[in-house]
């Protein structure tokens, strides 16, 4: 039994469903010999491919999939295609545990297909039914991870190959594995000192052991650090322009210090992934200091470059290359290694963590990914010196605009060190918010004296006698516009329109002192004692608003907050900001769509005279019937390769979310130019969720413009997600003319003349 593409004419005008295609297919594979298996047809009518080859990583409560995927030699496997819609564009993973119903073989259900996962979005909570549901993604990428898993315990994963028009197009890869492994993460949490594995529910990291902060550059609602239904942390960035700076930060400081020692190499341990969007990056900063944010942000990595603190050690990443720099006590920055971890076997791929385990003493620095080393050198002719350092954990965008990227996330998991105990007290931390930003100005020309508002529910008293905690009041000095900072003597701040502090001066620790490092727009975090609190006594702070008025001669003021300083054992009742700020999620962010665009139209190249900017675009003129041709989902090398999709997937949708919900239909609309509402009449339409929403697409298609009168016309593509989420335009601009919350359905259309 042989089937073919059009077999028939009955087969021509109603195909039959892939599902049943395919579950034609599994019968004859159980019913026939062996050699007809091979005359199995997808539900396109052409063979089915053999079934994709997988690798099964196990880790904490999360598998890592490589599929189809040479991690040696990872540069080159993208996805070709000639866009006709029958191209390879990724795969289908889902994934249940053992002895539960799976998802049918040939197709997901609608529903199921309308509520699938998406990346880090998909936050449920850690319940019994997340752990236990069917869950499935779709990938252009061939590495992924798929979680939250139960540790040891059975589950089956399914891995089909699938083509830009949604049709599954291979047999499936059905493996039976032990859900997560525990053995790595148990060994680190016995042999670091500190130890965080982000295992928590959905919501907040242990305020105990983190401090978010942010700058004036940073985009107020892409000013997150959270946890979500899948075990890990993540920070996300996003930089706005319309003020003083295009730098911005999203930082975590862990609490407590890592010693570095002569002759002893300190070790650190984390897991994370790599921000692949172009102006993105992450930094693990060692300061010698104790800052909130950092003011070494030369985003080129220059050698040279300047900025405080001085004296730290920067670990760096920004899409495949990770560097180590060292900043000498004078402020300036000295590349010590750097590697492409791609060429070096160890590719980064977005929302696919790696093991980082860094070895650092005072002469040089080793740095294993996933076990391999990668970089071991020394620091000579410069040194590290011996101390205490806080590791500062930085999300840093370049104008993240400009990559057509309102936000982005780092996904990491697993951070620990060794060494002895620095710091064994404990803290508690109160804010102002954890939404948005607290910034304000504090300008005496204007009698500007702006309140910041900390809530304190509790009794800070420690509860031990003889034991005696500290209050310590802490923010960050940035200008948020164009004038200078300036302190003068007398500037202070008070506490509930009592109590008064001066104000101290910004810090400088360069040896000798470098005062050019102090530049005007260099946040600098400074903090006050407000006193000690012993059990019974009095304290500083109410129980309840606590009111801090700052009167400065000039100078921006972000990032309030208190930290009260327990001895061991001591702590009283803790009430986390979470428990009294509204604290955002990711799926409340403005959700951008999967991004669209023309390639070509005609014989022409859509590049920039064709898209939308104070100058009116250059129209393409056409006739007859030509071709149109829409990339869907990622980018591909457009001029000299459009045909090869690149990998790992740039995509901005994936960048934001960790995944994609895939591409359930692509349409064009026309409408005359200046005339009726856009988008316009849909004159053409590919269905691109036969089986499942495809991840990504490059479809080429024949647009007949006899059909339409002579004259000047708005074209405009766009593709929608099977929850209805509309695709975003992606020429590259779309940023600077929409909103992050208005670029999902923009209408981004290209001028053409049609003239028969």
């Amino acid at each position: 039994m042989t089937l073919h593409r059009g077999c028939s004419d009955f087969f021509a005008r109603a195909r039959p469903s892939r599902a049943a295609v395919l579950a034609l297919g599994a019968w004859l594979v159980l019913a026939a010999p062996m050699a007809m298996a091979e005359s199995v047809f997808r539900s396109g009518f052409e063979p089915l491919e053999p079934a994709p080859i997988v690798n099964i990583l196990r880790d904490d409560r999360v598998a890592t999939l490589e599929m189809d995927y040479d991690g040696e030699n990872a540069w080159g496997q993208w996805w070709t295609m000639d866009g006709n819609g029958n191209d390879a564009a990724g795969f289908l993973v889902s994934w249940w545990p053992e002895g539960q119903a799976g998802p049918p073989p040939g197709a997901l259900p609608a529903a199921i297909r309308k509520d699938g996962s998406i990346g880090c979005l998909s936050e449920h909570g850690h319940d019994s039914a997340t752990l236990s549901a069917t869950r499935w993604l779709v990938t252009g990428n061939r590495r992924v991870q798929v979680q939250p898993l139960l540790n040891d315990a059975p589950y089956r994963v399914r891995v089909q190959r699938i083509n830009s028009l949604g049709e599954i197009t291979s047999y499936a890869n059905e493996q039976l594995f032990n859900g997560g492994d525990a053995t790595r993460v148990n060994a680190l949490r016995t042999a670091m000192t500190y130890f965080d594995d982000f295992n928590l529910p959905l919501g907040p990291a242990d305020e105990t052991l983190w401090n978010n902060a942010t700058v004036t550059s940073t985009d107020p609602r892409f000013n997150l650090f959270f946890i979500n239904d899948q075990f890990h942390a993540h920070s996300l960035n996003g930089t706005r322009v319309d003020n003083t700076g295009d730098k911005s930060q999203t930082s975590q400081r862990f609490r407590k210090p890592l010693r570095i020692e002569n002759g002893v190499r300190r070790r650190i341990v984390f897991d994370m992934d790599s921000p692949l969007s172009p102006r993105s990056v992450w930094y693990l900063d060692l300061n010698p200091v104790r800052t909130d944010v950092t003011g070494h942000a030369d985003f080129f990595d220059m050698e040279g470059a300047t900025g405080l603190p001085a004296g730290m050690l920067r670990l760096r990443a920004q899409f495949q290359t990770f560097s180590v720099n060292l900043i000498g006590m004078d402020g300036a920055s000295h590349q010590i290694a750097s590697v492409d971890m791609e060429a070096a076997g160890r590719q980064a791929v977005s929302n696919v963590r790696r093991a980082f385990d860094v070895r650092v003493g005072t002469d040089g620095i080793e740095v294993r990914i996933d076990g391999r080393s990668v970089i071991d050198a020394p620091f000579a002719p410069w040194t590290l010196a011996a101390g205490d350092y806080e590791p500062l954990w930085i999300a840093f965008g370049y104008n993240t605009p400009k990559d057509a990227n309102p936000y982005y996330l780092v996904h990491w998991d697993n951070f620990g060190f060794d060494g002895p105990v620095v710091e064994p007290r404990s803290v508690h931390n109160y804010v102002t918010r954890i939404a948005g930003t607290d910034y304000q100005k504090s300008s005496r020309w204007n009698s500007e004296f702006p309140t910041f508002t900390i809530k304190v529910p509790d009794d800070l008293r420690p509860t031990q006698a003889g034991a005696t905690a500290e209050a310590w009041l802490v923010w960050t000095y940035q200008m948020g516009d164009y004038s200078s900072f300036n302190l003068v003597p007398g500037d202070h701040v008070t506490l509930n329109d009592g109590a008064s502090y001066p104000l101290p001066p910004r810090g400088n620790n360069s040896v000798p002192n470098v005062p050019e490092l102090l530049d005007w727009a260099v946040p600098s975090t400074v903090r006050i004692k407000l006193g000690d609190l012993v059990q019974g006594g009095s304290s500083p702070l109410a129980i309840g608003d606590n009111r801090f008025r700052f009167f400065a001669d000039n100078t921006g003021i972000i990032d309030v907050h208190l930290e009260v300083f327990y001895p061991p054992g001591s702590a009283p009742a803790y009430t986390p900001p979470a428990a009294i700020h509204p604290f955002p999620l990711h799926s409340e962010l403005p959700r951008l769509g999967p991004p669209a665009r023309f390639e070509q139209i005609g014989s022409t190249q859509i590049d920039e005279e064709h898209l939308i900017h104070d100058v009116p675009p250059t129209r393409i003129t056409i006739s007859g019937v030509v071709p149109l041709t829409m990339v869907v989902g990622n980018h591909s090398y457009a001029n000299w390769a459009p045909e090869l999709m690149v990998f790992p997937v740039a995509s901005t949708e994936v960048w934001s979310t960790g995944g994609t919900t895939g591409i359930s239909t692509v349409e064009v609309f026309l409408r005359p130019a200046g005339i009726g509402t856009p988008p316009g009449n849909a004159v053409m339409a590919i269905d691109t969720a036969r089986d499942v929403p495809a991840p990504q697409g490059r479809y080429t298609r024949p647009f007949d413009t006899r059909e339409f009168a002579n004259g000047d016309y708005e074209i405009f593509v766009q593709a929608s997600t099977p929850s209805g989420l509309k695709s975003h335009p992606s020429y590259g601009n779309e940023t600077y003319l929409w909103d992050a919350a208005d670029l999902s359905g923009a209408y981004y259309p290209i001028q053409i003349r049609i003239q028969n």
